[in-house]
């Protein structure tokens, strides 16, 4: 099961195991740029930044929604 369909039909899981603690911990700091937010965002939807950077703003908000879930409970997946 997806963690996002995009209004495209693309579906998006999130693999956070490809990020760091560090990328991850960025995202919150201020001072990030939008393109290296991007850069991680679309690190762990295993999409380009691009892709990212065009998202919908209803896409976008769905994505973020999604992938900010998906931290809270990492390790929810047993596998």
């Amino acid at each position: 099961m997806a963690d996002v369909i995009l209004s495209d039909g693309r579906e998006i899981n999130f693999d956070l195991s490809r990020i760091t603690i560090r990328e991850y911990r960025r995202l919150f700091d201020r001072e990030q740029s939008e393109d290296e937010e991007f850069a991680t965002l679309a690190k762990a939807a295993g999409i380009s930044k691009e892709d990212v950077a065009n998202l919908s703003y209803t896409d976008w908000r769905r994505f973020g929604q999604a992938f900010f879930a998906k931290a809270r409970e990492p390790l929810a997946d047993p596998n």
